[in-house]
């Protein structure tokens, strides 16, 4: 276990689709110079943009609005190629009869709501009222008419069968473009590779590492998801077999267009470049 005087401060996303990365690492399987902050990925952004974390997975939109500050983790994400299952629209009527209506969406993700944002407006040509809120402070007589959902929360309510019409962003994403979608991606602080200079090769080289169990070993991985009670071995074993880790060059085209899509919508100022961390880059 690293020392938390010493170690780097390593943000954690609280859903099942980071395990595949944590577990070998909190398991002691991989050794790592890491401590562990765990939050939703919204509050995540907010902490690493605030310098508050060296190294964190945040929403690819918080990378996109505050690129100046942080180098990508190579070859490090969580993004789709199809369907995601954790990224769902669920509405009462088809998306394309939604215009007007109001959409209530997630707090806990930025990177989502931006791509709802695109698809209703760039692909589906519709222009509902978004509305931010929690579906958890919603009663069974208050549903809303429509609601973004992420996380452990999509792939319990996606299957509930509370709404009759439930879209994968993943999906649509990946049918209008055929491209990878990319979620969330590893950052490092620029401040902490100047900080940390030489021991950031080593955290880097971690996170690969448990990356590599984690695919590897991944019968293991839906063992210990599954204790949770949320989905069963089998349907844990489908859902990450739709996502994946990497950060090549599929990915980042993937997020090139999404960045360029929100700029187009006015979400974004400017199109940042991508700017990937190498063991030069502290010193460059």
């Amino acid at each position: 276990m690293a020392d938390p005087c010493t170690s780097l401060k390593l943000g954690k996303i609280g859903f099942l689709n980071v395990l595949p990365i944590y577990y070998p690492l909190e398991s002691g399987i991989i050794p790592h110079p890491f401590s562990f902050i765990p939050d939703v990925p919204s509050a995540l952004n907010a902490l690493a943009a605030a310098g508050k974390l060296d190294i964190s997975p945040v929403s690819s939109i918080e990378y996109a609005r505050h690129a100046h500050l942080y180098y990508l983790v190579p070859d490090l994400s969580i993004s789709s190629f199809g369907e995601v299952k954790s990224v769902l629209l669920l509405s009462r009527a088809p998306v394309h009869r939604l215009s007007g209506g109001k959409i209530l969406l997630s707090s806990q993700s930025h990177t989502s709501v931006g791509l709802l944002k695109i698809l209703c407006r760039l692909r589906f040509g519709i222009e509902p009222e978004f509305e931010a809120g929690s579906f958890a402070d919603c009663d069974s007589k208050s549903l809303p008419d429509a609601c973004l959902l992420i996380g452990d929360e999509a792939l319990r309510l996606g299957r509930s069968g509370l709404y009759p019409h439930v879209l994968d962003l993943g999906a649509e994403w990946y049918e209008w473009t055929g491209l990878s979608f990319v979620y969330a991606v590893w950052v490092i602080r620029r401040k902490a590779a100047e900080d940390w200079n030489g021991r950031l090769s080593m955290a880097v080289d971690a996170l690969l590492s448990a990356k590599k169990w984690g695919q590897s070993n991944l019968d293991r991985i839906c063992t210990e998801a599954a204790r949770g009670g949320l989905l069963s071995f089998e349907e844990l074993n489908r859902y990450y077999r739709c996502l994946r880790f990497d950060l090549k060059e599929r990915e980042l085209r993937g997020m090139e267009l999404f960045f360029s899509r929100l700029f187009e919508i006015g979400e974004l100022d400017k199109v940042p470049g991508l700017d990937i961390y190498s063991r030069l880059a502290s010193v460059a």
